[in-house]
């Protein structure tokens, strides 16, 4: 059975797609679609190279692109963004991707608040089921499950570290995880392997006000303009200094004295939920994109919980939903 973990985010597109039993394929692209036309050319080729092409109710469009190579066209960030063409765009690049003519089933997940919607979720389950055309052919997804998002780090986590103490602290105790996504920080408590949805939830203070506050430091101390979409792209390429007037600025003092500030804001709804959960915290996950400039904050939040940030904290959540489907 061909199963699918799908990541749409903000800021990356994730994909995990593999047989069942089997280790999937794991994959990462920036999260960048618009039509066609708004994407620049690279200089020699005439060619968009990377970009998945895509046919999006009759229009072209380029998909899995960085969205600094888009020009004249802002990116969808609001509560409705599963809804948009834009997303349509990238589901149907993940399905181009990973190469399959059919898949059995297809996992995504939605903000924490939003998959408790029946409405929402089942919007999302009827765009997403049945035959996708692409230029390479027709893909049929047959089967669709809708889950909170973070609980693909958490089921990724159960498959990745098989120890003993790790399961019994899984099983029996209390795991906070929390993802640190583009445009969303979402949490989700488990206990015992249960979800508890009333201290779950979203805070939408996360890395864009992060990345506008690093780009505002580097230009006071080193001029110039710089982009919080260039300081985006530099983190997903793994890249430790951005071009600022000629010259390579280190981004790690920067995006850590941003964090330390934006943190206080992303967390604040996080500490109000979890006071009216009466359970200790055993071990706190972090993941998503921002993962690792939240947890230091996390730490000090939730002292005596072993803190970890996941494996591949990027990829973490699609090959959690992979898991799931073959459930």
């Amino acid at each position: 059975m061909t199963v699918i973990g799908l990541d749409v985010g903000y800021s990356n597109l994730k994909i995990a797609a593999g047989e069942c039993g089997t280790a999937p394929q794991v994959m990462a692209r920036p999260a960048g679609a618009a039509p066609l036309d708004r994407l620049g050319e690279r200089i020699g080729t005439g060619l968009p190279q990377d970009a998945v092409i895509v046919d999006i109710d009759g229009q072209r469009w380029a998909a899995a692109v960085e969205p600094a190579r888009l020009d004249g066209w802002q990116r969808s960030l609001h509560a409705d963004y599963a809804a948009t063409p834009a997303y349509r765009a990238l589901v149907t690049a993940a399905l181009v991707l990973a190469d399959r003519p059919a898949i059995e089933r297809l996992v995504t997940g939605l903000p924490v608040d939003q998959a408790r919607d029946p409405r929402r979720r089942e919007a999302l389950r009827r765009a997403l089921i049945g035959r996708h055309d692409t230029e390479s052919g027709g893909v049929e997804v047959r089967d669709v499950r809708i889950v909170p998002q973070p609980v693909g780090a958490f089921i990724d986590l159960l498959w990745s570290d098989l120890e003993a103490e790790t399961l019994v602290r899984l099983e029996e105790g209390t795991v906070l995880v929390l993802d640190a996504g583009y445009y969303s920080f979402d949490w989700a408590v488990v206990v015992a392997g249960e979800l508890r949805r009333g201290a779950s939830g979203p805070s939408l203070e996360a890395m864009p006000v992060l990345l506008e506050r690093a780009a505002g430091l580097i230009a006071g101390q080193h001029g110039g303009r710089p982009q919080p979409l260039a300081l985006e792209a530099a983190l997903r390429r793994g890249r430790e200094h951005l071009l600022v007037l000629g010259k390579r600025v280190p981004l790690q003092a920067a995006l850590e004295l941003a964090a330390r500030e934006v943190d206080i804001l992303a967390l604040e709804a996080l500490r109000q939920a979890m006071r009216r959960e009466v359970t200790n915290v055993d071990r706190v996950l972090v993941t998503g994109g921002g993962g690792a400039l939240y947890g230091r904050q996390a730490a000090e939040l939730f002292p005596g919980a072993e803190v970890r940030l996941a494996r591949d904290s990027v990829g973490a959540n699609a090959r959690g939903f992979f898991r799931y489907g073959q459930r």
